[in-house]
């Protein structure tokens, strides 16, 4: 914000108590209003953040669920080839 172009051409004595309570006024609405504004770009940055950690959360889940399928069929025909290996020994057809 340019100061001088908030001053009278008369100078600071020309503006008065009033006027310089309604430039000290605007100045904090101001400040106030770019505060708030740094606050929600800061909460949007968390809230993208937070996303990207729920996606990678929920890709890594998914991959740990299609490993533990790939095991839980790895044991299955395991078991079925130890299945028919000990059918074969007890020699049933």
């Amino acid at each position: 914000m340019d100061w001088a172009s908030l001053l009278p051409a008369g100078g600071i004595g020309a503006i008065g108590a009033g006027g310089l309570l309604a430039t000290i006024v605007i100045y904090l609405l101001n400040a106030n209003r770019q505060d708030r504004r740094e606050y929600q770009e800061a909460i949007d940055r968390a809230e993208a953040r937070a996303d990207a950690a729920t996606a990678r959360t929920h890709a890594a889940e998914q991959r740990a669920e299609a490993l533990q399928q790939a095991v839980d069929a790895a044991r299955d025909a395991r078991r079925a080839a130890e299945d028919e290996a000990a059918r074969i020994r007890r020699g049933v057809p």
